[in-house]
């Protein structure tokens, strides 16, 4: 987390898609309702999705307009205005690596305003015709465990078990309002979320093996190969030792689970 600033900050902080986003009140012109058919501003500047713009869904309704000073000037729909707010002493935090290459030059970090994260927007950079809806962003290959640790967590993701090592587990935390989803899908990772002063990219085991990256109500905070990463799971099973292998690489069973468990090599697939 980055230390606070000195003075004043004003930003305008608004919702767009599934995502929050911050913009310095010095590159908004104008804050406006949209004109009727929502596609244009007093019939004069062409208005665009924001959500649509950064690689995300179309919004479904009408919203509100903000004008940006940017050159040409942008005028950008958003679904929700959420207030003007001083973040000079919000905390800030920047963005992880591993979100892939299109957020980056959009964003300088992430502020956490009233316990919720916004996405900070650089409002020069934003682009005029949009980015791609899934951009391609380097995946990773799989591995496989051939034998398990002596103890190790098990949790359910999508309707699936996995198995991690105990000593790569900092803590299981439940999702809550500060998570922040991402507006483009990339690759694995479901979005950010901070805890302990650190901004955790959360990833989605399933989406690992070809699935898509879905949000689920708890995440593990881990670290692999010296990152801080967070998985998702829709419950943690506990601690387990004493696994024994079954017929498929890298699956294993223990007394009293459902089902066997999948061990991939996470360490050193985020090396």
């Amino acid at each position: 987390m980055a230390p606070f600033e000195s003075g004043r900050r004003l930003c305008l902080l608004v919702e767009a898609g599934e995502t929050r986003y911050a913009i310095e009140a010095t590159s908004v012109m104008e804050v406006a309702l949209p004109g009727s058919d929502g596609t244009s501003l007093r019939g004069m500047l062409e208005v665009k999705d924001l959500s649509v713009l950064l690689g995300g869904p179309p919004e479904s309704g009408t919203g509100m307009v903000v004008v940006l000073d940017v050159s040409p000037t942008l005028a950008v729909r958003v679904r929700s205005v959420v207030e003007v707010a001083d973040v000079a002493r919000t905390p800030f935090f920047l963005l992880p690596a591993g979100l892939g290459e299109t957020l980056a030059p959009l964003s300088r970090g992430a502020i956490l305003h009233k316990e919720r994260l916004y996405l900070e927007l650089i409002a020069e950079s934003l682009p005029q015709r949009g980015v791609p809806r899934n951009p391609a962003s380097p995946s990773r290959p799989v591995q496989l465990l051939d034998s398990p640790p002596e103890r190790a967590l098990v949790f359910e993701s999508q309707g699936r078990l996995f198995g991690l090592p105990l000593g790569l587990v900092s803590q299981v935390v439940t999702r809550g309002e500060a998570f922040s989803m991402l507006p483009v899908q990339s690759g694995a990772v479901a979005g950010v979320f901070p805890h302990a002063q650190v901004l955790w990219p959360i990833f989605s085991v399933p989406a690992m093996l070809g699935a898509s990256a879905q949000v689920e109500a708890f995440f593990v905070l881990t670290e692999m190969a010296g990152q801080n990463v967070g998985l998702c799971a829709t419950r943690v099973l506990g601690v387990l030792p004493r696994f024994e292998p079954t017929s498929e690489r890298g699956e294993f069973t223990a007394p009293g689970l459902p089902g066997p468990v999948l061990f991939m090599d996470l360490q050193h697939m985020f090396s």
